[in-house]
């Protein structure tokens, strides 16, 4: 009965993500009635008796609020520090100066392809320093695709190399990434170095051999010939983003956080650790003190950290509060028992943890679509993953070094994706043109992500 209700449950959750619900109370809704389902029928407490108010119904919220406390204080922080940092950069133009600077050395290749997978392999460069794909996706737009149009290349291909370069959040400063390392007890530059990149080296060289074929496949199919447009403008619709201009060297403040955290490390330093917000921080005020011989104006110096803390801001409630209630969700779950008589079955059946985590990045692939966000589907599903991975005897990093991939590569196969439609939009192309240009690419790293983690790590 109570797997019966789970179901049903879980069907309107699905149902009201489709319909554009807010995700966070969809989710944190959910989760309440499933604990007063668990509690009501004798299956689980809603805190342990000696954590108990005394009153169910306050319990209830008592989950919630140390959930939040926990979730908040820790890496809540941490991703609002990444998003903080991400606003203040572009506040003071340095991550357009960082584009300005990747994009340079590539601005005098004449080859239509090759210059197509090289701004892919730029961009991807780019995206370790820039964390937003949809701000990453701008800059790209206004730097670099009127460089690939004035070679000839189709305006569909050209989007679909700049929508992917986001596309496997590299690095640990993304908040995917750093929230996969909580759940894994790794720190984000563990799982970086010792995860993350050896199967991001191969999924890059798969991707881009797939770009290169596959644009100039659907390029012909189309009766497009990159010669017979050389020269031809792009003529950008997005106003605005390249209007703060800073000076070339301010390209080097992005990288300071990554710079940091790669030198303070196992790597280079042991002796000494730095965190990403620390990092993070350090890097802005510096960005201060560059603003402050840039512009002789102290006002206009620590009038930009309102930026960083705006950006803070706009995170909490989009990223900070869906974890918050996605946990909520899966503790209920777990209560309930719904995780438990899965696992069970699936032991039963006698299904390994590679069927289970194949289930759980098909769950979230399909998330990402339906939600147009790497983030809201990874986070409401993550926290599955610890427990589903103890069950079987493996390490969480497992399960969820391939989910965090799939869902960033889901995203970058939505139609509904902000970095889509607003790449289709100052383009003035159809998103769907888009993700028929992103979808044989993203294929093939999803199936080599898939495979090296199978081989490497389980």
């Amino acid at each position: 009965m109570e797997l019966l209700f789970v179901v049903m449950v879980l069907g309107l959750v699905i149902y009201a993500i489709i319909k554009d619900y807010n995700p966070q109370a969809v989710l944190a809704l959910a989760g309440m009635a499933i604990f007063a389902v668990a509690y009501w029928m004798g299956i689980h407490p809603i805190l342990a008796p000696d954590k108990s108010t005394g009153f169910a119904l306050f319990d209830l919220f008592e989950v919630f609020n140390g959930i939040f406390s926990k979730r908040a204080a820790g890496l809540g922080l941490t991703i609002m520090a990444v998003a903080g940092f991400a606003t203040y950069m572009s506040h003071i133009g340095a991550s357009q100066a960082l584009v300005k600077v990747a994009v340079k050395p590539v601005a005098n290749i004449k080859s239509s392809y090759l210059m197509l997978v090289i701004c892919y392999l730029v961009g991807v460069f780019v995206s370790l320093f820039v964390s937003s794909a949809t701000g990453l996706g701008l800059l790209l737009m206004v730097t670099m695709y009127p460089i690939m149009r004035n070679l000839g290349i189709s305006p569909a291909s050209a989007c679909g190399v700049i929508v992917t370069t986001q596309a496997f959040e590299i690095g640990p400063t993304q908040a995917n990434a750093i929230f996969a390392a909580g759940q894994s007890l790794l720190d984000p530059t563990t799982y970086f170095v010792d995860y993350q990149i050896w199967l991001i080296v191969p999924m890059l060289i798969v991707t881009t051999l797939l770009h290169f074929f596959w644009q100039r496949h659907c390029d012909r199919k189309a009766g497009y010939d990159p010669l017979q447009h050389r020269g031809e403008h792009a003529e950008l619709d997005e106003k605005g983003s390249d209007a703060i201009q800073a000076p070339a060297w301010y390209a080097l403040l992005p990288v300071i956080p990554f710079a940091l955290m790669m030198i303070f490390s196992k790597l280079v330093i042991n002796d000494i650790k730095v965190s990403v917000e620390v990092s993070m921080l350090l890097t802005v005020f510096i960005g201060m003190a560059c603003e402050l011989v840039r512009t002789r104006s102290i006002r206009t110096s620590f009038a930009g950290l309102s930026s960083f803390l705006d950006g803070m801001g706009k995170v909490f409630g989009p990223v900070v509060a869906l974890i918050v209630c996605a946990e909520l969700f899966a503790e209920s779950l777990k209560a309930i028992g719904a995780i438990s008589a899965l696992l069970h079955s699936a032991d039963g059946a006698g299904l390994g943890s590679g069927f289970m985590t194949l289930v759980l990045v098909a769950l979230i692939m399909g998330a990402a679509v339906v939600m147009g966000s790497g983030n809201a589907s990874f986070l409401s599903f993550a926290t599955l993953a610890p427990e589903v991975a103890t069950k079987f005897g493996v390490p969480a990093v497992t399960m969820l070094l391939p989910m965090q991939l799939a869902s960033s590569i889901g995203r970058s196969v939505s139609p509904i994706a902000a970095v889509v439609i607003a790449c289709a939009g100052i383009a003035k192309i159809s998103p769907f043109e888009i993700i028929k240009r992103t979808s044989v690419p993203m294929g093939g790293a999803l199936l080599t992500a898939l495979t090296l983690n199978y081989a490497f790590f389980m």
